[in-house]
């Protein structure tokens, strides 16, 4: 079932399948809800899973703002309100498992697992750099470009699975970017991204936590360097966290790992299971 919300001011359009437990899937930077076009239809099969595109992305209203993880963490827990429901596990990757870390602190009420997967609480310069690379391409030659999503495309995707789909997956992703982004929003979220420090919010989440994540993920990497705060930085970090490396994955472990991250994922959100 698909349809529109109006929370905070905005229309954000979502769509809801399967029965059980909720699980609200929060995307990443750049791919709106087709960021879980791999695990819902596994997911669903045991849970309720709630896709939908963040404030300014997708079909969600894009307005040209302030955007920062607190700012689409409270719009995802109005769009629960919508819904009417109390308490849902989250289900966050990339930029979303950001958002789910400032969203399971702020709204423990509302949390009963929440999963982060290839996701930090804070950059170090290879992140900045890294994520600046994308801001610079995407001020050039805008969020739909070629160039953007060859770049994306080896950065996020491991390279068997690259490999397997060669020029597909590149067409594929962007493709998803020419859908969901605006310039001006899409070079917003990236700054946010590079300017975010959410250590403290990571360090007071109360629910069951699992760290999620590739072991050649080079976007964020389980362990960066400085004061950046990687995947592992966030295992050890996050009260009683379980952790979950996938071998052989790379930053987005739900494309180049889709059988075993749903697995796994699942098996979290079955063993804290609402009720």
């Amino acid at each position: 079932m698909a349809d529109i919300a109006n929370v905070n001011g905005v229309n954000l359009w979502y769509e809801v399948n399967g029965s059980g437990d909720p699980v609200l899937q929060i995307h990443g930077c750049g791919f709106g809800h087709f960021n879980f076009s791999a695990a819902t239809p596994i997911l669903s099969q045991e849970f309720q899973t709630i896709d939908f595109d963040l404030r300014g992305y997708g079909q969600s209203d894009r307005p040209v703002q302030h955007y920062d993880h607190e700012v689409w963490a409270d719009d995802s827990v109005a769009l629960l309100d919508h819904l009417g429901i109390e308490k849902a596990h989250i289900h966050g990757t990339s930029m979303g498992g950001m958002v789910a870390q400032v969203l399971a602190s702020k709204y423990p009420d509302r949390v009963q697992s929440v999963v982060i997967n290839c996701s930090a609480a804070k950059l170090d310069y290879y992140g900045r750099l890294l994520f600046k690379n994308w801001r610079d391409i995407a001020e050039a030659h805008g969020p739909d470009s070629r160039l953007l999503a060859e770049l994306i495309s080896w950065q996020a995707l491991a390279a068997p699975h690259l490999e397997a789909e060669g020029v597909a997956a590149v067409d594929s992703i962007q493709q998803i970017l020419t859908d969901s982004n605006d310039t001006e929003v899409f070079i917003a979220a990236v700054q946010s991204i590079i300017d975010m420090d959410i250590r403290e919010y990571a360090k007071t989440i109360q629910s069951p936590a699992l760290v999620l994540g590739g072991d050649v993920d080079p976007m964020t990497p389980w362990v960066q360097a400085g004061d950046g705060a990687g995947q592992q930085w966030l295992a050890d970090n996050i009260p009683g966290a379980e952790k979950y490396v996938i071998k052989g994955g790379s930053h987005s472990t739900i494309f180049d790992s889709t059988d075993e991250h749903c697995r796994v994922v699942g098996d979290f959100f079955r063993r804290n299971a609402i009720g």
